[in-house]
């Protein structure tokens, strides 16, 4: 299982962390610890819930892309990859 984009976007979120620019949101949502961000992520769930039943799908989709975003910075506070989860995945498929 492959999604570049996803891959890509994993790298610029790490990148905003190492860099620790206050100016980046990236940085200060992750600075503002795993907590903070796992409500975000309960947030943009629910979003993306109520967009897929009653907003259409293009804005179901940028609720997922919003809700993708914010599990990466998940992952990556909790110090989890993209990999790590592709690879529970894998092993759930066999």
């Amino acid at each position: 299982m492959s999604c570049k984009v996803l891959e890509e976007l994993e790298e610029v979120i790490r990148r905003r962390i190492e860099e620790g620019n206050p100016e980046s949101y990236t940085y200060r949502l992750y600075s503002s610890g795993i907590p903070h961000i796992a409500r975000k992520v309960g947030e943009e769930a629910v979003e993306a819930a109520v967009a897929a039943i009653a907003e259409g799908r293009e804005r179901l989709a940028e609720e997922a892309a919003d809700l993708l975003y914010h599990l990466l910075v998940l992952l990556n506070a909790a110090g989890l990859s993209l990999r790590d989860v592709c690879n529970v995945l894998e092993k759930r498929r066999k």
